[in-house]
C-alpha cells in the first residue's frame, strides 16, 4: 500500500514537470516567447532543485518521512495553482523555480520512505516501482493532460495537477507512515546526566562518528563514479521532459495532439524495463550473484545501449520518423531502467539513519544536469539553421555523454567493496 501511494506521489511529481513540455508550443505562442526563453524557463526548475534535495535530505535524518512528504505535496499545490489565474511568462518562470525547490527532494525522500519497508537485498524492485510511478505520469497523466490542454487551454493542466496534489495529500495523511526498517532517531544526550556526569564528550563523539560515516558513504569510489555515470542520463530525462512534444511537432512533423500522446511511449518502455531490471537484479542477489554484477555491470550495460540509441536518433530521423521515435523509446527506456538501481546502491552505502541525507545528496547532485540540458537544447535549436539540425546536435551530444557515463558506471560501481556497514534488523 505504501509503495502504491509513493508511486502516485512520483506520478504527480513527474506530471508537474512534464506539463511544461505538453504545453510548450501553446505557451510559446500564447506568451510570445522564443525557444531559448522557453529553455531557460524549463531549466529554472533546477535552480533550487539540488539545494533543497540536499538540504531536506539532511533534515529528514531527524524527522519522520511521512510529514516531510506531506509538506512537499502541499507545497506543489500552492505553487501550481497561481499559474491558472495569473500565468504570464514571469509568473511561469518563478513557478518553475519554486516548484523545483518543492520537488527537489521528491525522488530521494520517496525512495528513503519505501526503503524503511524492505531489507537491502529486496530494495531493487520497490526502487524500480517508484520509477515506474514517474513513467506512469507520461503513460497516464500525459495523454489526459494533453486532451485537457487541447480542449480547454494550457493553464488548465496546471490547475488539474494542483487538485491531484490535494487528493494525494489527504490519502497520505490517513495511510502514510514509516516502515519496520526505520531507525528511531533519539536526541543526543543532554550535557548532564541524572547522576551529574558531564556528557558533552559523548555528544561530541557521536557527532564526529556520524560525520565520519557520512563522509565514507559519499566519498567512496562507488558513490562518485555512479554519480558521474548517471548525470548524462539525468540530462536526457530533463530534455525529454522539457522538449519531446516540441521535437515531435517541429522536428518530426507530428500534430500537436499526437505529439502530446506520443510523449507517453518512451515511458511505456521504461515502465516495463524498470520492473524487469529491478526484479532481475533482486533475484540475482538472492541467488548469490555479486552486487558488482547485479547492480554495477547490468545497469552500466543499459546505459551504454541507451547512449547508442540516442546517438543514432539524428540518423534515424533522416530515414523515417518512426525509426527516430523508436530509438527515443528504446534509448529512454534502457537508460531509465538503470536509474532506480543507482538509488538502491546509494542507499546501501549509508547507515539507516543517514540514508535520506545520502540519497538527497546523490539526487541533488544528479539534478545539476537540469540546469544546463533544457536551456542548452533551447539555445542549440534557436541558433541552428533549422530546428531539426538543433535537435539533432543536442541528441548527438547527449548520446555520446551517456555512453561515456555507462563506461564510468561500469568501472567504478562496486557496492560490496564500498559498503561500510551492516543493515540493522527491523525495529518495532
Amino acid at each position: 500500500m505504501i509503495v502504491a501511494l509513493l508511486m502516485v506521489f512520483e506520478l504527480i511529481n513527474y506530471a508537474d514537470r512534464s506539463v511544461m513540455a505538453l504545453s510548450a508550443e501553446y505557451l510559446m505562442d500564447d506568451l510570445n516567447i522564443s525557444e531559448a526563453t522557453y529553455g531557460l524557463i524549463s531549466s529554472s526548475f533546477y535552480f533550487l532543485f539540488a539545494i533543497t534535495a540536499i538540504g531536506v535530505g539532511f533534515t529528514a535524518n531527524r524527522f519522520q518521512l511521512k510529514w516531510i512528504l506531506l509538506i512537499m505535496a502541499i507545497a506543489w499545490v500552492v505553487t501550481q495553482a497561481p499559474v491558472f489565474f495569473v500565468g504570464g511568462a514571469g509568473v511561469l518562470f518563478f513557478n518553475r523555480i519554486f516548484l523545483g525547490a518543492a520537488e527537489g527532494p521528491g525522488v530521494s525522500m520517496a525512495n528513503a520512505s519505501a526503503f524503511t519497508w524492505f531489507p537491502p537485498e529486496k530494495r531493487g524492485l520497490p526502487a524500480s516501482l517508484l520509477s515506474v510511478g514517474s513513467s506512469m505520469s507520461k503513460v497516464i497523466a500525459a495523454p489526459l493532460l494533453t486532451l485537457l490542454i487541447v480542449a480547454a487551454g494550457w493553464r488548465w493542466g496546471f490547475l488539474a495537477l494542483a487538485i491531484a496534489g490535494v487528493i494525494w495529500s489527504v490519502f497520505w495523511l490517513i495511510l502514510g507512515g514509516d516502515g519496520p526498517y526505520r531507525v528511531n532517531h533519539q536526541p543526543l544526550p543532554a550535557r548532564l546526566g541524572s547522576d551529574g556526569t558531564d556528557r558533552s564528550a559523548l555528544r561530541s563523539t557521536e557527532k564526529a562518528a556520524r560525520r565520519t560515516l557520512f563522509r565514507k558513504a559519499v566519498l567512496n569510489r562507488t558513490f562518485i563514479m555512479m554519480l558521474l555515470g548517471t548525470i548524462p542520463m539525468y540530462a536526457l530525462i530533463t530534455v525529454i521532459l522539457s522538449w519531446m512534444p516540441a521535437y515531435l511537432e517541429s522536428g518530426l512533423g507530428f500534430s500537436r495532439q499526437n505529439s502530446g500522446l506520443l510523449f507517453a511511449l518512451p515511458s511505456l518502455a521504461a515502465l516495463t524495463l524498470m520492473v524487469l531490471t529491478g526484479t532481475a537484479t533482486d533475484r540475482l542477489l538472492v541467488r548469490g550473484v555479486s552486487m558488482r554484477v547485479a547492480r554495477g555491470i547490468i545497469p552500466a550495460c543499459a546505459l551504454l545501449l541507451a547512449g547508442t540509441c540516442v546517438t543514432l536518433i539524428p540518423w534515424a530521423a533522416g530515414v523515417h520518423t518512426s525509426w527516430a521515435v523508436g530509438l527515443i523509446i528504446l534509448g529512454y527506456g534502457l537508460g531509465i531502467a538503470a536509474m532506480p538501481i543507482s538509488y538502491a546502491v546509494a542507499g546501501t552505502l549509508a547507515t539507516p539513519s543517514q540514508r535520506p541525507s545520502v540519497l538527497g545528496l546523490f539526487v541533488g547532485l544528479q539534478s545539476l544536469a537540469g540546469l544546463v540540458a533544457p536551456w542548452g537544447t533551447g539555445m542549440l535549436v534557436a541558433a541552428a539553421d533549422t530546428k531539426v539540425e538543433g535537435y539533432n546536435l543536442a541528441f548527438s551530444l547527449l548520446g555520446l555523454a551517456i555512453i561515456i557515463g555507462g563506461v564510468i558506471f561500469a568501472i567504478g560501481t562496486n557496492p560490496e567493496r564500498d559498503n561500510i556497514r551492516s543493515e540493522g534488523q527491523p525495529t518495532g
